[in-house]
This record gives structure tokens, C-alpha cells and sequence, in this order.
């Protein structure tokens, strides 16, 4: 879930980036505009970068950390997944913005994996019963 502060910010600069946008798509045809639209379209580039690295790393980042601390606690050393999750939990530092949707799949791929398989030992009667 996005935090309500950060989507306040990613709302500002979305409406900022479509009034540029409106901008240079009004003036297209002139040519004396040349410079301005120029100009316009990098800053449009540049506010949809920042705000995609923003929810990147404010959200996407931390709901990976929080997965791969949660499956690194939950796994009880035979889950099946103790190589996909030390490989997350090494690499995590070392991870570039790009890739953390990527990461932040195979965290879920694992999560589910792992509730699944503590499900099934949970349901199964030990054998004092």
C-alpha cells in the first residue's frame, strides 16, 4: 500500500507532468516553440523519473524488505525455498530500483510458497494426537 503522504506527492507531480504535457501539445505546430517544448518534454522525463524512483524505494523497497524478513523468520531451515531466501536477503543492499519489481515478485512467489508449506505441517496431527 502507498503511504498517503507519498501519493499526495506522486498526485502533484502527475498533474504537473500532464500540464506540460498539455502545453506541448498545444503549441506542436509552432515553430517558435521549438526550445520551450524542448525544454517541457525534459522536464516532464525528468518528474516522471523522480517520482517512479520515489515509489520505488519508499514502497515497493520496503514491502521487499519486509518480505524477505518476514520468509527469512518464517522458514524453519527445511521450507524449500532457504536458497531463494538467503539469495534475496544477500542481494538486497546491492539492489538497483530497476530490479526491485522483479525481486519483489519472486519475494511473493516465496511468501506464498512458504504459507503454503507451514500450512500443510500446521494442519497435519503431530504425532502425540
Amino acid at each position: 500500500m502507498i503511504p498517503s503522504d507519498l501519493t499526495q506527492s506522486i498526485k502533484v507531480s502527475l498533474k504537473t507532468a500532464t500540464g506540460q504535457l498539455g502545453y506541448i501539445l498545444s503549441k506542436i505546430d509552432d515553430e517558435d516553440q521549438v526550445e520551450n517544448i524542448l525544454l517541457q518534454l525534459k522536464a516532464v522525463q525528468s518528474t516522471l523519473t523522480k517520482t517512479t524512483y520515489e515509489l520505488l524505494d519508499d514502497t515497493y523497497r520496503k514491502a521487499l524488505a519486509e518480505r524477505i524478513s518476514s520468509a527469512y523468520q518464517n522458514c524453519p531451515g527445511n521450507c524449500g525455498n532457504e536458497e531463494t531466501i538467503e539469495k534475496l536477503r544477500t542481494l538486497f543492499p546491492e539492489l538497483k530500483l530497476e530490479e526491485v519489481p522483479e525481486k519483489l515478485r519472486e519475494a511473493r512467489t516465496v511468501e506464498e510458497e512458504l504459507k503454503k508449506f507451514l500450512s500443510e505441517r500446521l494442519d497435519t496431527p503431530s504425532p502425540r494426537d
